[in-house]
């Protein structure tokens, strides 16, 4: 079945100042300038644990994504200046049914002025796709992706775009599957000529059209996800590839660490999906639990990527272990249809990015009840507090509440959008890319800074924990670095 969704996309701009710092006087060379947007990022205790009850003169929230305060300089917007973000403009929002690891660093030279491949790009628009899994096994609602994709840039391009350009967003399901995921890219790029491509969630799903999308040159952004798969070239050596968080991989060290402060002595668990993009994570994620809990791994095992009939197995395993935490990077869908039938008490950790969505706390709590996971953005606890985000998700929504799933496309687009304000007048694919590479740096206030010596720009991680006393995540620490 194919649904289509058309909303024209007016403009919007950054109600937060952007700071583009170049090099001061007497700064060395090569050293990354940063662009800073909204809020002071990442005032926290030294544990990494938010400071409660900060605010700033205005009464907004420090120290949290969205606070006011700590950034100078105006909202440039409109023909030839820099706006922070984008939204779909000029066209329509279109469904059809149907990570610092290593590598190689980004490009830090770009074309001279005027050359470089345009596609996508027009005196007053520049067009990005989209895609998310709106259905399959994601545990996602289909309309939390409808609603979310576009509002950063519809904010933007309400004060006249970015640079002078409107941004037209296309929006694609891919189904939670790898083979729908290429084709729907491959649309993109072939038939509505995107100038960059966005991966909304799903590892796989992110890896095939990552790889398609540098085979024809396009420029792939999306949250971290593995950095391996069997047989192919890592992601860090794909051409046109920029992770924006951390990978699955990066993150081990923090599972660990969470393992030790919140169940230390106690036996674990590592659960992972079968997925053979999995298994350098597994690999390393066993390695740090077991570095950090000796004896106490009892139970370690990979699980279909669907995970139905076979959750009571699975489920009687992990409480014949012993085990009393589980490190789990396997879809929510497999989360909840496990917990659901868990005849004892453990507590979750794992990586972000889905399994710390409010979806999965309303189905499974309390089953799943203080489980922890990793999110490049924090929970709506925080993100109602950013109003920039709360004022735009309205006004694209007729005045619908915000989800989290839209805090977690609002940072991805608004990041894409500095990085298109940074790249200036004359974009180009080269000359934008060139710009993550020279530029490195870019906080906006939700994902945690960037730093793009690499393929794979993340630095930290929020976490999240289950509070079904909301039946939501909130958020227990930010910036938490490995």
């Amino acid at each position: 079945m194919t649904m289509m969704i058309t909303r024209k996309f007016q403009a919007v701009a950054l109600a937060a100042a952007i700071t583009l710092t170049v090099p001061a006087c007497g700064q060395k060379s090569g050293v990354a300038s940063q662009v800073v947007v909204g809020g002071v990022p990442g005032q926290v205790a030294a544990d990494g644990s938010i400071v409660p009850g900060t605010t700033a003169a205005d009464g907004s929230a420090v120290g949290v994504p969205g606070a006011t305060g700590g950034v100078t300089g105006g909202t440039p917007t409109g023909g030839g200046s820099t706006t922070g973000g984008g939204s779909t403009t000029g066209g329509s929002k279109t469904t059809p049914s149907g990570t610092g690891g290593g590598g190689e660093a980004p490009p830090a030279t770009a074309p001279r002025s005027g050359g470089g491949d345009t596609t996508g790009v027009t005196d007053t628009t520049i067009k990005v796709g989209i895609h998310a899994p709106v259905t399959g096994a994601a545990a996602i609602p289909q309309q939390s992706f409808e609603k979310a994709v576009g509002v950063y840039f519809d904010m933007v391009n309400k004060k006249g775009g970015i640079n002078g350009r409107k941004v037209e967003v296309k929006f694609e399901d891919d189904q939670f599957r790898p083979d729908t995921a290429r084709a729907r890219c491959k649309k993109f790029a072939e038939q509505d000529k995107v100038f960059l491509i966005i991966g909304g969630a799903g590892a796989d799903q992110i890896d095939a059209c990552a790889r398609y999308a540098a085979s024809a040159s396009v420029p792939y952004l999306s949250a971290g996800v593995h950095e391996t798969r069997p047989g192919q070239a890592p992601l860090s050596s794909l051409s046109t590839y920029f992770a924006l968080s951390l990978t699955y991989e990066q993150q081990t060290p923090l599972l660990a660490r969470t393992y030790k402060a919140s169940y230390n002595g106690q036996k674990v668990a590592v659960i992972t999906a079968d997925n053979d993009s999995l298994d350098n994570f597994h690999g390393k994620a066993v390695g740090a639990i077991k570095a950090a809990a000796g004896s106490n791994l009892a139970y370690e095992r990979r699980i279909p990527k669907n995970t139905t009939s076979d959750a009571p197995g699975i489920a009687g395993e992990i409480c014949r272990s012993g085990a009393k935490a589980v490190v789990w990077n396997a879809s929510p869908s497999s989360l909840l249809n496990v917990a659901k039938v868990l005849t004892c008490k453990v507590g979750f950790i794992g990586p972000g990015l889905t399994n710390g969505l409010n979806i999965v706390a309303e189905v499974g709590c309390d089953n799943i009840a203080n489980a922890r996971f990793y999110s490049p953005f924090p929970g709506m606890d925080v993100m109602r507090r950013n109003a920039e985000f709360v004022n735009a998700y309205k006004a694209s929504n007729g005045g619908s509440a915000p989800d989290d799933l839209g805090a977690a496309i609002y940072g991805v687009e608004s990041l894409v959008g500095m990085i298109l304000a940074a790249t200036g007048k004359d974009l180009s694919r080269e000359s934008f890319m060139a710009t993550i590479g020279k530029v490195k740096q870019f906080n906006n206030g939700i994902y945690p800074p960037t730093n793009f010596s690499s393929r794979f720009g993340g630095t930290a991680m929020h976490l999240l924990r289950a509070d079904c006393s909301k039946s939501e995540f909130v958020t227990e620490k930010v910036n938490v670095r490995p």
